[in-house]
């Protein structure tokens, strides 16, 4: 293989690495500074201030589910990351500037628009043409992008602590936005640029081999069972891991936890979710997509009804941090949608069906949880909303299963 395709493959990933790193980051820091925010205008404004949040996740599902697909067939990786951090820095911006809680609110649609980039469709996107590069390491490849996204929201939410000690967080604001422009420009000067005709910039050979893959398009996609189980299966396992992760530093201070152990239960979930999402690609390698899905769904259950009916009754630090990392195996259902997708419907619509999943479903789901699972536990508490988690969990595994049962590409063939 020609040198120049190597050394081009690998530019991307590292561009894609970086930008996703801080453009995910940034969307990290809400809830840090939410304590803030409450301090600025007030407690009785916490579900006001929120809606930055979920706004903020509804944008994102719409933008992944319904405009993002066309524009990364059109759009230069590049250009993407251009994009991302410029929404970035106007998020950031208006949260120095903001003076009331609208304002903040109003950020969140900024942020939402940048996660839908930036929800791992902006950095497959950006190795997608070097699939032929990859060889038999397309899926290792793409963990390694995704987890840095996980390791840029793991920094992000501990840089502003760190700032607390230095400078308010209306100024703390401003260094995250400079972080991330800076980030962006390095990705847009180490990623190489893809012509029409997918030469000069070393992608020749995975372009070629995308353009040859036999696949469905998006609209002969939607037409097919798999599609849909695929995309509700993904929203299940987001609401259910989302739901539990949520409201995990909630269940330990009501079981007697202190808050500060509470806090770095979430810290502990983080970091090793970045182990995990290194470990998808690697799993998707070996155990293939099936193989995947079990690894995501079986320790999330597991430690859902741990966390629901041992741990109340036990409650200590091993067990808790036992369940975490039980429970953050649901990180590695960011290597689903690229996955599923390549074996469902091929590489010829690859990134106008991944978004749909990865983005879509994913912060569909997200911004569902807090609402269906915190619903559970204020009427029934927490071990009957971290059942109906596990539960949701089991039904996204079955219907992620019946997608594969009736695989488009199998009749394809046939």
């Amino acid at each position: 293989m020609d040198s120049t395709v190597k050394r081009n493959s690998m530019r991307a990933m590292i561009g894609a690495c970086i930008a996703l790193f801080a453009n995910m980051g940034v969307n990290s820091t809400f809830s840090i500074f939410l304590p803030s925010f409450m301090e600025e205008w007030g407690a009785d404004k916490m579900a006001n201030i929120a809606l930055s949040a979920t706004i903020g996740c509804l944008v994102t599902f719409v933008c992944s589910t319904f405009l993002f697909g066309p524009l990364l067939k059109k759009l230069q990786p590049r250009v993407i990351f251009a994009v991302c951090g410029v929404l970035a820095v106007i998020y950031c911006l208006i949260c120095n500037r903001a003076s009331a809680v609208w304002m903040i609110v109003a950020a969140g649609v900024f942020g939402g628009v940048n996660l839908a980039f930036g929800t791992h469709a902006m950095g497959v996107a950006a190795i997608t043409p070097y699939f032929g590069a990859f060889g038999a390491k397309v899926s290792t490849r793409i963990a390694v992008v995704l987890a840095s996204a996980s390791v840029g929201a793991t920094v992000f939410s501990f840089l502003p602590g760190i700032l607390f000690k230095f400078m308010g967080w209306r100024l703390i604001y401003l260094v995250i936005g400079a972080i991330v422009l800076l980030c962006d420009i390095a990705a847009l000067l180490i990623i190489p640029k893809v012509t029409a005709a997918g030469e000069g910039a070393g992608a020749a050979a995975g372009a070629a081999q995308t353009e040859e893959a036999p696949g469905l398009t998006l609209r002969q996609a939607l037409g097919t069972p798999s599609f849909w189980l695929v995309f509700v299966g993904i929203l299940f396992f987001s609401i259910a891991y989302l739901g539990i992760s949520t409201y995990m530093p909630s269940l330990l201070t009501t079981c007697g936890m202190d808050a500060t152990t509470a806090a770095s239960m979430q810290g502990i979930m983080q970091g090793v979710g970045i182990l995990f999402v290194f470990l998808g690609g690697t799993i998707t390698q070996k155990l293939g997509v099936k193989g995947l899905i079990l690894t995501t769904a079986v320790p999330i259950v597991i430690g859902a009804l741990i966390y629901a009916y041992v741990f109340p009754n036990h409650a200590v630090i091993w067990l808790a941090v036992i369940c975490s990392v039980l429970c953050v195996a649901g990180t590695i259902s960011a290597n689903i949608g690229p996955a599923i997708t390549a074996l469902l419907f091929g590489t010829k619509d690859l990134n106008a069906i991944n978004p749909i999943f990865s983005g879509g479903a994913s912060w569909g789901g997200a911004a569902l949880a807090t609402q269906v699972i915190g619903r559970v536990i204020t009427a029934a508490g927490f071990s009957n909303g971290y059942l109906v988690a596990a539960v949701i969990c089991i039904a996204g595994m079955v219907l992620l299963f019946l997608a594969l049962l009736v695989n488009p590409m199998k009749k394809k063939s046939a």
